[in-house]
């Protein structure tokens, strides 16, 4: 378990850890400092950082400065969907949560005090404990390694067979590599499926965070580590995907295809083609991610994700009491409806 064991007067406290926080509901000229002041991630620099929090949306958006004895140790951007906040670069980009300092990036969410949901995906290591983590997910994330024969495992798996199948299937769609828009149009589509989802929604791609998709993916297609694949029949596209390059691996972000076109399984042609095309190009994998049995098809298994949320005791007491009074007035009313 991530959370340690510890006890209510511990987790009380922790909030309190010498930390200060300082608000921002819009960027401030001081910010900029303060930012350069702080480790840059590679997969989200400080540049893109501070024009996804001013990137314009219906989503509100806030700023934290987290501060020790007034030295920055930590700017942690968060969105508001509903009620509940996402750091900003959620799902959105690998490898990056928030700029911070060494050592702090788990105090820093504590100090927040507010119910937080953070992704933690090609990080390099587990996400550090807190007795605040109240929900963990670990998700399996499956990898094809493109230096081996990939194939070999398609062919263990059954996959191969069918991808051959799909690729006759396929034969007279075209495809092209980042054409102009197509990352948007894939982005926009995507979230419009979700939306349509009868399972429930899937706030990762909810209107609100879309314009933020599509500026992170303009942005690393601009400096070649954004790729689109869009498959077009007689010159209309019907499905797409989205890759970024990570430290020399293709990480898959997107996937959208037309339902009219489901008997062509072009979303098996379209992670053929990622994996043709990530191959050739000289990376070194490709990741598909987790959240899809499918997958385990395509690649082994290697290592994992994680989706947590953290609450501060006192939000986290009063949202269980406020469950348990909800359940017993739902049974009292049932009671006296004789149900």
């Amino acid at each position: 378990m991530i959370s340690q064991i510890v006890g209510f007067k511990d987790r009380f406290l922790i909030p309190y850890n010498g930390l200060k926080v300082s608000w921002f509901d819009n960027w401030h000229p001081s910010l900029d400092e303060v930012l350069q002041s702080l480790p840059e991630i590679e997969t989200c620099p400080h540049e893109l950082f501070r024009l996804l929090f001013k990137n314009p949306g219906s989503a509100p958006k806030k700023i934290a400065l987290i501060t020790e004895q007034k030295t920055p140790v930590a700017i942690v951007p968060l969105r508001r969907l509903g009620r509940l906040y996402y750091e900003v670069s959620t799902w959105m980009i690998p490898g990056a949560v928030f700029p911070v300092k060494p050592g702090y990036l788990m105090r820093a969410l504590e100090a927040l005090k507010i119910e937080v949901w953070v992704t933690w995906r090609r990080m390099g290591v587990l996400p550090p404990p807190s007795p605040l983590v109240r929900y963990l997910q670990a998700v399996p994330v499956h990898i094809i390694r493109l230096k081996d024969d990939y194939e070999q495992y398609w062919r263990a798996t059954g996959q191969l067979k069918h991808i051959r199948k799909v690729r006759n299937r396929c034969k007279n769609f075209e495809y092209v590599i980042n054409s102009p828009d197509s990352a948007e149009w894939i982005i926009r589509n995507a979230a419009e499926k979700w939306r349509k989802d009868p399972a429930g929604s899937n706030r990762v791609l909810d209107d609100w965070v879309v314009s933020d998709w599509i500026l992170a993916a303009k942005y690393w297609e601009n400096k070649g580590r954004h790729y689109t694949i869009l498959l077009l029949d007689h010159g209309i596209p019907i499905g797409g995907v989205t890759l970024m390059v990570d430290n020399n691996d293709a990480v898959g972000g997107l996937i959208f295809r037309k339902p009219e076109y489901g008997r062509y399984s072009i979303g098996v042609r379209l992670m053929d083609l990622c994996t043709s095309f990530a191959a050739e190009s000289g990376l070194r994998t490709l990741d598909l991610g987790g959240n899809a049995d499918y997958k385990k098809n395509w690649g082994p298994q290697e290592g994992e994700l994680f989706f947590l949320k953290l609450c501060p005791e006192l939000l986290f007491r009063a949202k269980q009491v406020y469950g348990w009074a909800h359940w017993k007035s739902e049974k009292l009313i049932n009671r006296v409806r004789g149900e």
